[in-house]
């Protein structure tokens, strides 16, 4: 059996993270038997998570477990030539380097957000780590934004920004249920979470309304959470 290393659920989610939600989804998606452990902190090869244990040693990220599950025969792409595989690939990229900065900046730099966020990841830790570690994890994530540049823009060119990846997704979509066939595929396990997380908000923003004002993205989450969400619940884990 597989066990995937991940946050715990939150928000609504069967994990506060949309990368270790999408590990959840792939894992789903690929049949094999698996079952999660709730981490606390970011124990994994490359000090985050999703990290799933495997026969052949423990993978550490979530493309790199899309990899691994190919690699084990798992039709993550199902009938896909290479032209649609790379379009599935740079639609990845675009949900996870440019979508994940406006739901980060939502969640972690917002003071609104962060008065959420703040519990949902850091309630479960012993008061000495709690008074210490959520703020000391905030700003490393708000010089890493401001470094990237995301949040140096303006509330609006950001939006722009966002604007503009939320259009391409919907155009991608077009009318059907899925991003590129009518079976779903790696890139819906990617694009799903996020979204849902974005639409899960309990602060209203502009990014929620944003997504919101897309009628075909917000019928395609619910499709996504229905059809890809795995049954887990902050009981169901193994002992580590």
């Amino acid at each position: 059996m597989l066990i995937l290393r991940s946050f715990r659920p939150g928000g609504g989610e069967p994990s506060y993270s949309p990368f270790c939600v999408k590990a959840m989804c792939l894992l789903e998606m690929s049949g094999m038997d698996w079952r999660p452990r709730w981490e606390t902190m970011p124990n994994g090869p490359y000090r985050h998570l999703p990290a799933l244990e495997t026969p052949d040693g423990v993978i550490g990220d979530s493309n790199l477990i899309l990899r691994w599950l190919e690699a084990q025969g798992a039709p993550m792409f199902p009938g896909f030539d290479a032209t649609a595989r790379a379009m599935a690939h740079m639609t990845i990229r675009t949900i996870e380097e440019s979508l994940r900065h406006a739901l980060t900046t939502q969640r972690w730099i917002d003071d609104a957000g962060w008065h959420h966020t703040k519990p949902a990841l850091f309630g479960a830790m012993p008061a000495p780590l709690r008074a210490v570690l959520p703020e000391l994890f905030r700003g490393r994530v708000r010089k890493g934004l401001h470094w990237q540049g995301f949040t140096r823009l303006s509330e609006s060119d950001r939006m722009a920004w966002v604007g503009a990846d939320l259009d391409a997704l919907e155009d991608v979509l077009g009318d059907g249920d899925w991003l590129f066939d009518a079976r779903p595929s790696a890139a819906d396990c990617a694009a799903v979470p996020f979204l849902s997380m974005m639409n899960a908000h309990p602060v209203d923003t502009p990014l929620r309304r944003a997504l919101r004002s897309r009628g075909r993205l917000m019928d395609y989450v619910a499709r996504g959470r229905l059809q890809l969400y795995p049954e887990v619940s902050s009981s169901l884990s193994v002992a580590a």
